[in-house]
């Protein structure tokens, strides 16, 4: 169940003899889904409210990236020790 009221939601888990799958849907289903590019923080912009975001990846990605490119550019990679 996507975006239900909680409540809504603890009514039809409590009411259905099959396990139920919340995001956005309270605590009372029986398992829950949190896309994992939102739980990592890859993505950008604006977050429902069901996100929680629990790592900042992006950031570390694109400093990552940043750090990358100016060692390519500077010449400091490849050095010496990454040749052969």
């Amino acid at each position: 169940m996507e975006m239900v009221p909680a409540e809504t939601a603890a009514a039809v888990d409590a009411a259905v003899g099959v396990p139920t799958i919340g995001i956005g849907a309270g605590n009372a289903t029986t398992g829950q889904v949190l896309v994992w590019q939102d739980m990592a923080g890859l993505r950008g912009g604006r977050m429902a409210k069901f996100v929680k975001q629990y790592a900042d990846l992006r950031s570390t990605l694109l400093d990552a990236a940043t750090a990358y490119g100016n060692d390519v550019r500077s010449g400091q990679f490849p050095g010496p020790e990454h040749s052969f």
